[in-house]
């Protein structure tokens, strides 16, 4: 755990964490101790939901992820794993709108506001952060967790996580880590003690 020299007020926490880290445990408990959360997922749903704009500009970009006029959202989850240019595509056109929608949401919440996002630093959403929080879980539990919740194979999994930040790089972007690899209740008291923690004393 690395300990933070900001010395301004605290407004908004990141929170990140791979792909089947334990970071929605995470996110839930906050929001359920009185914490504003921006989950940057539910954002990108929202954006890119079922018959908007946002879905048919992805279908046009990837029409082989398209099925019956709507986008087949694990399969495209598949081929952007395994295709490193389809990924930066992807990226490139969803990721301005989504940051532009996280910034107007924090504009207008209070503070303290936790921001959570699996690729937070992969697409720069730290440097709306005053502090960040990494969950970590070890891969071979993450891929257990992967394959069993998403009915997927291993090898389909391991694309996924491997497409990535890998663990090492983000938990030393982060200010903070806590693994989650342990049980549930302990893990969510550490997160939220964290969490008091840092926004009481900045």
């Amino acid at each position: 755990m690395k300990t933070s020299n900001k010395k301004t007020p605290i407004r908004v926490i990141g929170l990140t964490g791979g792909i089947a880290s334990g970071k929605t445990v995470a996110t839930t408990a906050l929001k359920q101790a009185g914490y504003v959360v921006i989950d940057a997922d539910e954002v990108s749903r929202e954006l890119f939901a079922c018959g908007t704009d946002g879905e048919k500009s992805i279908m046009l970009a990837f029409p082989q992820a398209a099925e019956n006029g709507k986008l087949n959202r694990a399969l495209l989850r598949t081929i952007i794993a395994k295709d490193a240019e389809a990924r930066q595509r992807l990226n490139a056109l969803t990721h301005p709108t989504i940051v532009s929608q996280i910034k107007n949401q924090i504009s207008a919440a209070t503070p303290p506001i936790i921001l959570s996002a699996p690729l937070l630093f992969e697409a720069g959403l730290s440097e709306l952060c005053d502090v960040t929080v990494c969950v970590h879980c070890p891969r071979p539990v993450r891929l257990q967790r992967l394959t069993a919740r998403d009915g997927i194979t291993n090898e389909d999994a391991a694309s996924i996580m491997d497409a990535q930040m890998p663990d090492d790089e983000r938990q030393s972007s982060a200010d903070y880590t806590v693994r989650s690899d342990r049980d549930q209740t302990e893990f969510v008291q550490e997160i939220i003690e964290l969490i008091n923690t840092i926004s009481e004393t900045n």
